[in-house]
């Protein structure tokens, strides 16, 4: 029976935080008020930023959290897939994003569309998990296309599912050509995906003088319940490494020396154990950068935190993190840009460039967060707000860039070590 506990720990630590998160929704508020809150979430247009604490509500959001996330592990369950590093990236963003932008609705007409691209290549659906878990990054354009034009809702319905299919059927095939693009250092790839995708959906769209709305309006008000559930939530982390087991730290090191370039997978190089220490330090390296920072928790920035701890089993450790937050952290302070909840997001989301630090040192992550920041409002204006993944989307283009400047000026320095 122990045995069988030690090796189902990450599940029972999903399915109980899962259970809080419902038990929260049904105890914050009535009921009804809660469910009428819900229903605001899904008939929201979602584009980028939609904070669904501010349509919503606290319980109305945990609620579109347990849901959302329950259908992903049902579907994984499905196809027996077990939680890797990758996968636990994917659901802990998806999590995260359940506080602006994504619902179970807007997010199924996706996996349709993979599954009929699966079909078609004679492919297995469970081999393409990732890329169908966060395909619900561009799931803003299925509820716009429905609750946003102002379409009659049958039109709408039929319409926006559609085209949420056609993207999914796509997004497989051309999410392996985008990872070539920026070389696996940018670890949102399939937000850069949706972001090109979301780009030809923006242009059509404009071409028939179609506005895009954007929201800029957030709800800060449950600052403090979402900071209490930040720390405890990174404290579990930390306290369960310990206790499965006690010699985790002679382990980290095997984490912290890693670029985390795409695709790496801190479990099967760490352990679940050293995995799961990185998460909750990871935690608290963002519940340092809010104080000091004093930045307010809205849906937005709690869906960056958890993305963050996500990605820690999938590339993201606080040597490779810190350089390319300091970087946009520069670049607000030195520049006109100022704090708000746009840069704070990418302070966050810039560690989506962690390899670059990771691989090529301190200074050449601070350049690539700097220029991160200043890109990722020119992306936004680019897709239009229908890739939730915009730092993602920003970050591949940094990447592409960079890298091949500092591969270069690498191999220059060896070549001239050798020399001497």
């Amino acid at each position: 029976m122990l045995i069988f506990l030690h090796k189902k720990r990450i599940e029972i630590i999903t399915f109980s935080i899962l259970l809080t998160v419902l038990i929260l929704a049904f105890t914050l508020e009535p009921v009804n008020q809660m469910l009428a809150g819900y229903k605001n979430i899904l008939i929201s247009p979602s584009v980028l930023l939609t904070d669904y604490l501010l349509v919503g509500g606290l319980a109305a959001t945990l609620f579109n959290v347990f849901v959302t996330i329950f259908v992903n592990l049902v579907l994984l369950k499905f196809l027996k897939v077990k939680i890797t590093g990758s996968v636990f990236a994917c659901l802990l963003t998806i999590a995260g994003f359940s506080f602006f932008g994504k619902n179970f609705f807007n997010a199924l007409p996706m996996y349709l569309g993979v599954y009929f691209y699966t079909l078609a290549t004679k492919t297995h659906y469970k081999d393409h998990i990732p890329v169908i878990l966060l395909s619900s990054g561009i799931s803003p354009v299925v509820s716009f296309l429905i609750f946003g034009l102002g379409l009659p809702l049958g039109w709408g319905i039929v319409i926006g599912i559609s085209v949420g299919i056609l993207i999914g059927f796509i997004l497989p095939g051309f999410n392996v050509y985008t990872l070539k693009f920026h070389q696996g250092y940018n670890l949102y790839n399939t937000g850069f995906s949706m972001g090109v995708i979301s780009m030809f959906i923006t242009g059509i769209l404009g071409s028939f003088n179609l506005i895009i709305p954007r929201g800029t309006e957030v709800d800060n008000s449950y600052h403090s319940q979402l900071l209490i559930a930040i720390m405890i939530l990174s404290s579990i982390f930390i306290i369960l490494a310990f206790i499965d087991n006690p010699k985790v730290l002679k382990k980290y090191h095997m984490i912290l020396k890693e670029s985390g370039k795409l695709v790496t997978d801190f479990v099967e190089i760490g352990g679940k154990d050293a995995t799961i220490l990185n998460i909750g330090i990871m935690g608290l390296l963002c519940i340092v950068l809010i104080k000091v920072i004093n930045i307010q928790i809205s849906g937005p920035v709690m869906g960056a935190v958890l993305t963050v701890l996500g990605f820690s089993a999938l590339g993201k450790h606080p040597l490779n993190s810190i350089p390319v937050m300091l970087g946009a952290i520069i670049a607000i302070e030195i520049t006109p840009y100022e704090w708000t909840i746009g840069t704070t997001l990418s302070v966050l989301f810039v560690t989506g460039l962690a390899p670059i630090a990771g691989k090529f040192g301190i200074i050449a992550g601070i350049i690539a967060g700097f220029i991160h920041l200043l890109v990722t409002p020119l992306a936004l204006d680019f897709q239009g707000g229908f890739d939730l993944y915009n730092n993602g989307f920003a970050a591949g283009f940094v990447a592409a860039v960079l890298v091949p400047v500092f591969n270069t000026l690498k191999k220059s320095k060896n070549h001239i070590r050798l020399k001497e």
